[in-house]
């Protein structure tokens, strides 16, 4: 069961049934009280995950979220330091920043 927080820090859990349940309150008597999810959204929401602090319930959540393959990391690692042999093997005027070699492996990648 994931919990939320609500606006004034009481603790809810979600139900199977698309209910929720306070189940730790400041105020006396509260703990207990259950709701349709959607409508104590609406009474005490927004709600946050209590375990990420995150806002909840319409934004994706770290299982939703598609992460890089490791193909994916190390070939943009390759771009960059690709980037950073062509940039620090020009002569410069200033030393060549960060962002200089964030630039041409922007170039490199053909987005830029």
């Amino acid at each position: 069961m994931r919990q939320y927080l609500d606006n004034m820090g009481d603790l809810w859990e979600e139900l199977p049934d698309s209910r929720a349940r306070c189940v730790q309150s400041t105020v006396a008597g509260f703990v207990g009280k259950e709701l349709p999810f959607d409508e104590a959204v609406d009474q005490y929401g927004p709600f946050r995950l209590a375990a990420l602090g995150s806002p909840a319930p319409d934004i994706d959540e770290p299982d939703d979220v598609d992460l890089p393959t490791v193909s994916e990391v190390m070939s943009r690692a390759d771009i960059f330091q690709s980037a950073h042999a062509l940039v620090s093997g020009l002569k410069w005027d200033e030393a060549a920043s960060v962002y200089d070699v964030l630039s041409v492996a922007k170039w490199l990648e053909g987005e830029g």
